[in-house]
């Protein structure tokens, strides 16, 4: 690949897992292609699966905020994790973006136009964002190629997930390249109820990219900041993540 696809990770709900699938993600991604993660969500969990939000927050380091609000080139703001993973890192000032954008010209194209400086250093950005509908994922869908929805199985999160269709498809307007490319479901189980969604997710036409189950493990390898194959290799969760980016590489050279 020449220039990286971008790819925004996104629902506008929390407590569904996105942010560990996004850091499963990178690391899964990493292992054989050049990657950046940009953190995208003020709670900054993403940046804590790789570091330490305090420590960042204490260092005075330049974060993603000072990339929406202060013009700061990701070069200065990156961190590099591995050879193949750099990271942009977050913080709580995020949750300010909205407010300090609020005058400003085109400022869905804040984050592309600082993506689009270093977009030929790397074969995949992974946008993990906010879940919110905030004025930071509509950059991130205005940046990327693909969107991912992270979804976990339950009835309120699919009407979430209408919703977000409608958010995405009017991003489609100022970003004619974005496709949904489908599904993350997480925290599955094999229960009839979750057995009944994943039937109407499918009668629905949603692609469904990857199933990750509900397993101690992910909370464990996070804790331990790792993703699951780092953590535990041989077990059904890593595997399902590895299959989860297969996938999602497959939809992209469609």
């Amino acid at each position: 690949m020449s220039k990286a696809k971008t790819i925004a990770n996104i629902m506008q709900k929390g407590g569904v897992g996105k942010s560990t699938s996004s850091k499963n993600e990178i690391e899964e991604l990493g292992k054989k292609f050049k990657v950046l993660g940009i953190d995208n969500d003020q709670n900054a969990d993403l940046t804590d699966s790789f570091t330490s939000k305090k420590v960042v927050e204490r260092s005075g380091a330049k974060t993603l905020y000072d990339v929406y609000t202060k013009g700061a080139s990701i070069k200065d703001v990156r961190m590099k994790i591995t050879d193949n993973i750099d990271i942009v890192p977050s913080s709580i000032m995020l949750a300010n973006v909205d407010i300090e954008l609020s005058s400003k010209m085109s400022r869905e194209f804040v984050l592309k136009k600082a993506i689009d400086e270093i977009k030929d250093e790397y074969d995949f950005i992974i946008i993990d964002c906010s879940p919110s509908l905030s004025i930071t994922t509509i950059n991130a869908l205005a940046a990327s190629d693909g969107a991912i929805y992270i979804t976990q199985l339950e009835y309120f999160a699919k009407q979430a997930l209408e919703q977000l269709e409608k958010t995405v498809n009017l991003v489609k307007e100022i970003n004619p390249n974005l496709e949904t490319l489908g599904l993350l479901l997480t925290m599955s189980d094999t229960t009839n109820h979750v057995k009944d969604m994943i039937e109407e997710l499918k009668e629905s036409d949603y692609n469904i990219l990857g199933q990750i189950d509900r397993a101690t493990v992910v909370r464990d390898s996070i804790m331990a900041k790792q993703a699951v194959f780092q953590y535990e290799p041989t077990h059904k969760v890593a595997k399902q993540y590895h299959d989860f980016v297969n996938n999602m590489i497959k939809e992209l050279e469609k």
